[in-house]
């Protein structure tokens, strides 16, 4: 019955609550961009080492209650998301729920590879969030769902970065998210697959509220001008966004080939 030490601190880098608040804290604590992207990619691949350290193997006594202990977690933030109106505690409820169905994996005894490989699809997308925020308080000081909407109208090109980020982190065909949640749900028993289902379809809902908060309606007429319609998106970010979306698609599409070929 007894836990190595190493699983017992991978529960704070496979985020399972309330080691999870530990995360958010850290997340919301750090301002730098490059900081918070740093901990989006590389927090959950501390918890895979941990895990590949403990031989990727979780004893069976404890298979069932860390099986409901992760997809409950993943559900609690999925559900917290739909509440919350600042962006960046979004990003990280959105992390942290998907995140923590690392475990299936786990208990699914994957390869380590295959469970980086799941997390770096998970994690790229959050860092897209990530820059997207990140442009959102450069150009208005904050990024709070709501208080500015018409985003699509007054800076479309950070209204279209918007719209791409969010698509991918509602697990769309395609983008690596897809591939990763897929991959989950043919390891799961039929109680985890329908756990996993129910954490999509939060998700869903909580994007189409963030898109419903930034995008539609009237901009705000000192937010519509020529110079923010055209510099809203530093091309510098966009390049970047541009070249991770690429990386990210094709590495979740090679690992997706992998996956059912096995």
């Amino acid at each position: 019955m007894m836990v190595s030490p190493m699983v017992l601190l991978a529960v704070f880098f496979l985020p399972l609550f309330p080691f999870s608040m530990v995360f958010n804290a850290a997340l919301r604590a750090v301002r730098l961009v490059w900081l918070r992207a740093a901990l989006l990619l590389i927090w959950p691949q501390i918890g895979v080492w941990l895990i590949a350290g403990a031989g990727m193997h979780l004893s069976q006594a404890w298979t069932s209650a860390v099986l409901a202990w992760a997809t409950g977690t993943s559900l609690f933030y999925a559900w917290r998301m739909l509440s919350t109106r600042d962006f960046d505690i979004w990003i990280g409820f959105y992390a942290s729920s998907a995140w923590a169905l690392a475990w299936i994996g786990v208990i699914g005894e994957v390869s380590e590879m295959g469970l980086s490989a799941t997390m770096t699809c998970l994690s790229v997308t959050a860092l897209a969030l990530a820059l997207v925020s990140h442009c959102l308080r450069n150009r208005w000081g904050d990024a709070y769902v709501g208080l500015r909407p018409g985003l699509a109208r007054a800076m479309p090109r950070l209204g279209m970065a918007t719209t791409l980020s969010v698509l991918a982190a509602l697990g769309t065909p395609v983008f690596p998210v897809f591939f990763a949640m897929i991959y989950l749900l043919i390891l799961g028993n039929a109680v985890t697959v329908v756990s996993v289902l129910v954490v999509w379809l939060l998700w869903s809902w909580a994007g189409a509220q963030i898109w419903q908060g930034f995008l539609f309606g009237t901009p705000h007429a000192e937010y519509v001008s020529e110079s923010a319609v055209r510099d809203d998106v530093p091309v510098f970010w966009t390049v970047l966004a541009a070249l991770l979306a690429v990386a990210a698609i094709v590495a979740a599409s090679f690992w997706s080939m992998t996956w059912l070929m096995h």
